[in-house]
């Protein structure tokens, strides 16, 4: 894996911090945790190394004039975070939580799995992305999730806190060729497979350029190949927090990738779709982006600025 990925899914809190949010939830459900969240997510955004991971997306997004102006920003984006990870630990711990979906879009899905040659899910971290299969029961074939688990992740997932087995798979991207022969083999059954498609694993040479918030970011061409190569359709899906454990799911875009051979640039148009979709859901929702990473800095198109205004 690349040394610049080593960090991804890592978490900021430790154990100790961690079950402690558990133990709040058990006691006082979701209130009260977040109650605490509101003063713990305060002097963690004070600390410039919290600050710094989300500095990039919140000058592009909001733009800021002033450290209080960015500070705000950096802080609304924080807890807003925090609190979709107590939505989490309360969907697992208690089994609370509220997805709404519309008729057409739960028949889009089911038409774009008809016809039996799988189906591409494509996310990004934003919203409520690290529960999004368990709001997602629509979907009637078993779906196949590619995701790494950090060793220095203290996150539960839902099925962990709950105790209940999960009703999906993982796909481990570290793994050989990074998973893509098992997405192919889940493909050809017919199932779905769920995939960030907002953030490059492992080789950046396997990925290409997009325009996103003013900028060139890099971003992976696989998914596309990979729905070239069987014919599976790609799906667009975001999940929107709307309010305390209320999330919805949103079907953003839709489309099917012919063979366009090997080469990567082929596919970068279809790259453009999701980014640009990924676009439209920032702009809705600001504060609903969680990708904690410049990803604007892996690109070679764009020029290091030396003005900054924090």
């Amino acid at each position: 894996m690349n040394a610049s990925k080593e960090t991804t899914g890592r978490s900021i809190g430790s154990k100790l911090k961690h079950r402690f949010m558990y133990a709040l939830i058990c006691i006082g459900g979701r209130r009260l945790a977040y109650a605490f969240l509101y003063i713990v997510v305060f002097f963690y955004s004070l600390s410039p190394a919290v600050s710094q991971k989300s500095r990039a997306y919140i000058r592009r997004r909001f733009k800021p004039r002033s450290k209080r102006e960015f500070f705000k920003h950096t802080y609304l984006l924080n807890l807003t975070f925090g609190q979709t990870l107590i939505d989490r630990a309360v969907l697992g711990i208690l089994g609370r939580v509220s997805v709404r979906s519309t008729e057409e879009e739960r028949q889009l899905c089911r038409d774009l799995c008809a016809p039996g040659k799988g189906l591409i899910l494509l996310t990004a971290h934003c919203g409520a992305w690290h529960m999004a299969v368990n709001l997602i029961d629509f979907i009637p074939v078993k779906i196949n999730v590619l995701y790494y688990k950090n060793p220095q992740d203290n996150d539960k997932t839902v099925a962990e806190h709950s105790g209940k087995d999960a009703r999906f798979s993982f796909i481990n991207p570290a793994g050989p060729l990074g998973g893509i022969m098992e997405m192919m083999a889940a493909l050809e059954r017919g199932e779905a497979v769920c995939a960030m498609a907002d953030r490059v694993f492992g080789d950046p040479k396997n990925a290409v350029e997009a325009d996103f918030l003013g900028g060139k970011i890099r971003v992976p061409y696989s998914f596309y190949r990979l729905s070239a190569a069987t014919g599976a359709p790609v799906a667009a899906v975001f999940f929107p927090r709307l309010g305390p454990g209320e999330f919805s799911t949103w079907t953003a875009a839709h489309f099917s990738v012919p063979d366009l051979g090997p080469a990567k640039d082929a596919y970068a148009r279809f790259a453009q779709q999701f980014v640009d979709a990924l676009e439209e859901f920032c702009i809705k929702y600001p504060y609903q982006f969680f990708n904690y990473f410049d990803l604007w800095e892996e690109s070679p198109c764009n020029k290091p600025s030396t003005k900054s205004n924090n």
